[in-house]
């Protein structure tokens, strides 16, 4: 599938080219490192360490899959879809001797390839960050920390599916962000209000990765729950492309 390849290749450019990924990508390297500097400061200035190296990593990471990074994937779908729609461009994506699934599936995993990028930048950055706390901890901490920030790659990837599927409503990519953040925050607030709507909605398992770090992993429900994620990815990443399918440009 050498013309997927080229236009994955391609949309993975176009994309490091904007200002906004540039953008995410300095703040994920940067907060780690700023937060974990301030923090140490402070913990050493009152003599009490609130926060061990060991928790470090993983509070930033719950720092990035709650809240900064749904923003990059809710901001990146509505740009390479709603965007390309509302300024024409599309159409020059769509006069090149590729399928329109191959179009919609590259842009897909351009995004997804990013999703991964900014998880790496993250677990560098915090890693160097937790070297300015005392107790770094062992071999089995690093290893916690990869698992952790791999596993949370899972729910991203869906949510980054959920997000390219609301694109396909607008052709403003401003209107797409907007509908994309005002959803996935009432979906938090409902949770706390009706917990059963935690148990179908994608956005409930953002930290999913705490399933995977602690003293006994919960292979059922980690099972339950990846089988959920995998029937909306499924779902929404169908739906998504029927939209597209269908769209004039």
């Amino acid at each position: 599938m050498p013309s997927l390849t080229a236009n994955v290749w391609n949309e993975t450019i176009k994309m490091a080219a904007k200002k906004k990924t540039i953008f995410f990508l300095a703040v994920t390297l940067l907060m780690p490192v700023l937060a974990g500097l301030l923090l140490a400061r402070f913990q050493s200035g009152i003599g009490i360490g609130a926060i061990a190296s060991q928790d470090f990593p993983i509070l930033m990471l719950g720092l990035l899959t709650s809240i900064f990074l749904p923003l990059f994937v809710f901001m990146g779908a509505a740009d390479v879809f709603s965007g390309e729609m509302g300024d024409r461009t599309m159409k020059n994506t769509l006069t090149r001797p590729i399928t329109r699934f191959k179009v919609f599936a590259s842009k897909q995993i351009a995004l997804s390839v990013y999703i991964a990028l900014f998880l790496v930048a993250g677990l560098a950055a915090s890693v160097i960050s937790a070297l300015f706390f005392q107790n770094f901890g062992g071999f089995d901490t690093v290893v916690k920390w990869f698992l952790a920030y791999g596993a949370a790659f899972v729910p991203l990837l869906v949510l980054s599916i959920v997000a390219v599927f609301l694109a396909q409503f607008f052709s403003s990519s401003s209107s797409a962000l907007t509908v994309s953040i005002l959803l996935y925050l009432a979906f938090k607030v409902a949770a706390f209000f009706i917990p059963q709507i935690a148990t179908y909605s994608p956005t409930a398992y953002m930290d999913w990765h705490m399933l995977w770090i602690g003293s006994q992993i919960a292979i059922g429900k980690i099972s339950t729950i990846f089988m959920f994620l995998a029937a909306c990815s499924i779902l929404f990443f169908t739906a998504g492309f029927y939209l597209f399918d269908k769209k004039e440009i």
